[in-house]
């Protein structure tokens, strides 16, 4: 079969084909005047997940994301959210509803409240705009106001219930917490006392810089014993009392008697009897120096080392006193990080802040979304030629017949020498049909009597 014999075939069968297609059309359009409609309103909320948190200071990880934006879309769409809304609108206080629950086969279960809120969750949808961190919720109903008002009452009524379990959580964590920290407070107080104890009894102190006195003197002995030891030499060398700076100026003049007086002259004489003087004063006071050096330096190194004796015998006791301190310290620590967390968890337990934001409010939608009238049209008249094609095709295979030469070619299964073309209209043929139609009824009626 070629395309022309298989359009030859849709013309032949075309009063099967049409009143399909318009049977299809028209009961479309029936149906379209008796849906329902329903409009559609929808908000949106941004979800601040790139924010840090006001009170943490933490910031939601990418890996997270996914999970936390599909438990808001169930959340939206869970009872507790849509039992608010219930309670909002007071509908399980409504003699119509409380009647036709009663009628339904949920009135079994005595729970109107979860009824109406399974009729408010039929109705929501929730999603996230694809590539963004927006929240959009929307509620079909039947009234473009009463949709306008579920679908901002269910954005506040998620908001709020957002903040209560962010704010309970936070409470029943700050409760652990808060024993938590009285122990780790207690385990302190009982740290420090046995320091206190074992400090009293072994009379060792430790400083802030966790060092004991004992060991803290013994460190300054050294440094002074190190100080004298380096100071006698320069002391020594210097060569800075009274007989010796004298000593210095008689030198000075006796260079200037040299040249200008002469050894003989009485006055360079006498210059040098007064410098013999001076310089067994200046060995006096070197002597001295050095002796007083000596000693003093002596002296701190006995006490020195009877510092590093004491420092040694009591090693036992400052170790200890010093795993004691450092168990103080640790269970200090532990007791501040809790008392913190305890502080952080009571402020996020007031805060108002929910990481969510209102972008947009729902309002009244002009036109329904459902019924879809271009689509459920164009659907029924493509189901209906359709439909009527397929009907056409049947009852061509059923009933074949002849409408040119090829369909006599593969009939016959015989070769077509020629075509005789018919020089009558259309018309006539329809004429000459009739007549002949005629003529054998009345042939017939003849033939009765």
């Amino acid at each position: 079969m070629n395309i022309v014999q298989f359009f030859r075939i849709l013309w032949a069968r075309r009063w099967i084909i049409l009143p399909a297609f318009l049977v299809s059309v028209v009961t479309a359009t029936l149906v379209v005047q008796f849906l329902p409609s329903r409009y559609r309103a929808t908000t949106r909320i941004v979800l601040d997940t790139f924010k840090p948190d006001p009170v943490t200071g933490q910031v939601m990880s990418s890996q997270f994301m996914r999970a936390y934006v599909q438990t808001q879309v169930e959340l939206i769409e869970d009872y507790a959210t849509a039992g608010r809304v219930v309670d909002e609108l007071g509908w399980a206080n409504d003699p119509a509803n409380i009647a036709a629950f009663n009628d339904s086969s949920s009135a079994a279960t005595g729970d109107i409240r979860r009824w109406l809120a399974k009729q408010i969750i039929g109705g929501t949808n929730a999603n996230v705009i694809e590539g963004s961190n927006i929240l959009e919720i929307s509620y079909s109903d039947s009234s473009p106001e009463r949709a306008e008002q579920i679908a901002n009452m269910i954005r506040q009524a998620f908001l709020t219930q957002a903040l209560a379990a962010k704010r309970q959580a936070a409470a029943k964590s700050a409760e652990w917490y808060a024993q938590q920290a009285a122990a780790a407070r207690n385990a302190l107080i009982a740290a420090a006392d046995a320091r206190t104890a074992f400090a009293k009894k072994s009379g060792i102190v430790l400083t802030g810089t966790g060092n004991d006195l004992d060991t803290q003197k013994l460190e300054q002995l050294q440094g002074q014993s190190a100080a004298a030891s380096a100071a006698v030499a320069p002391m020594a060398a210097a060569g800075i009392g009274p007989a010796q700076m004298q000593l210095a100026q008689i030198d000075q003049q006796l260079q200037q008697a040299a040249t200008s007086l002469g050894p003989n002259h009485p006055a360079f004489q006498a210059l040098q009897r007064q410098r013999e003087v001076y310089v067994r004063a200046a060995a006096q006071e070197r002597a001295q120096a050095n002796a007083a050096n000596t000693s003093n330096r002596g002296a701190v190194e006995s006490a020195a080392n009877a510092q590093r004796a004491r420092v040694l015998g009591n090693r036992e006791d400052v170790d200890r006193l010093m795993e004691l301190q450092r168990d103080v310290t640790l269970k200090q620590d532990q007791y501040m990080k809790a008392a913190q967390r305890v502080a952080d968890l009571r402020l996020e337990a007031s805060s108002n802040e929910t990481g969510m934001t209102t972008l947009s409010e729902a309002s009244a939608p002009e036109y329904p979304y459902y019924p879809k009238v271009p689509l459920i049209i164009g659907g029924a008249a493509g189901f209906g030629l359709g439909f009527g094609l397929l009907i056409a095709l049947l009852v061509e295979l059923l009933a074949r017949r002849v409408r040119s030469a090829d369909d006599l070619e593969v009939a016959a299964d015989a070769p077509v020498f020629g075509v005789v073309q018919s020089r009558a209209n259309l018309a006539g043929r329809l004429h000459r049909s009739r007549e002949a139609a005629e003529e054998s009824h009345e042939f017939e009626g003849v033939a009765v009597q």
